[in-house]
């Protein structure tokens, strides 16, 4: 695990929490929690991720809780956690706010939720998907092309024939920039991501008491050949302001009187939020 994670989140802080993680995935963040000696919870879209991390606390002789539910529909009642996780799974439903009103809604008075969203004033926004993975669409249309991308770039060759197919499919859908982050973000055939400004993800959390974003994650294939050659200290400078992942820290209130308030959705690229949220 990257020593940023684990300095963002704080696991070793939630001892005797209440803690609840929304994609628990494979279950290695939801193991730091149970071994930090949180009374952990996790839930996922999918049963598979749900039986993958059951398996995991078993094998490790671990306790925890776990859930098949959707994040636009907690399935547990108000002021459940005192701690609410979620490393770079909202970006991937229809309606991200709606999910962040469910957090604070399960969470108790004085709660915190630490969540990770991909950041749009990034340089994987901006770069290297509007403009790099829009030449290398035209490099993946030949054989010689696809070889060289898996060079350059350092993806499996199965993603990228995928990639392949798709541009040979619709090539002028597949350049639409909404596409583009769908596509390159977690897998050719990813159906939804988003991506958020810090005021954005601000006005989502504005029914919480404190937030605090940061930014951080550089990846060195998004300058090929040279960005495995930068310093340490380069890659954390470049992180802190052009990073992809953006962290949110918020704390609810200890005491709530007014009614959640109705956050607007934000803009979606031209795809419309008409699916089922994707909590994977």
């Amino acid at each position: 695990m990257h020593p940023r994670l684990q300095s963002a989140v704080g696991f070793e802080k939630t001892r005797g929490l209440r803690v609840l993680e929304i994609g628990c995935g494979c279950g290695s963040e939801a193991e730091c929690f149970a071994r930090a000696g949180a009374h952990y919870t996790g839930v996922d879209l999918t049963h598979a991720a749900v039986s993958i991390t059951q398996r995991r606390f078993r094998l490790a002789n671990l306790e925890g809780r776990f859930v098949q539910g959707d994040a636009e529909n907690l399935p547990f009642p108000n002021g459940s956690f005192d701690f609410v996780y979620s490393h770079g799974v909202l970006h991937h439903t229809p309606d991200t706010p709606r999910t962040i009103r469910e957090v604070h809604r399960v969470l108790s008075p004085g709660g915190r939720a630490v969540i990770m969203l991909y950041y749009r004033d990034s340089f994987n926004y901006y770069l290297n998907l509007a403009i790099v993975r829009r030449l290398r669409a035209h490099l993946l249309r030949s054989e010689l092309g696809i070889k060289l991308s898996r060079a350059i770039f350092g993806e499996t060759e199965q993603d990228l024939r995928r990639h392949a197919e798709l541009i040979r499919e619709n090539p002028g859908a597949y350049l639409e920039i909404q596409n583009l982050l769908n596509r390159n973000t977690d897998g050719p055939d990813n159906p939804l991501s988003q991506v958020f400004s810090k005021p954005s993800a601000q006005q989502m959390f504005r029914q919480f008491k404190k937030i605090k974003t940061e930014v951080m994650f550089w990846n060195p294939n998004w300058l090929p050949i040279i960005g495995k050659l930068l310093p340490h200290s380069i890659e954390e400078r470049l992180a802190s302001r052009w990073g992809w992942h953006l962290w949110i820290y918020a704390q609810k209130g200890h005491l709530e009187f007014t009614s959640p308030i109705e956050i607007p959705r934000p803009e979606y690229l031209g795809v419309e939020p008409d699916a089922a949220a994707l909590v994977n």
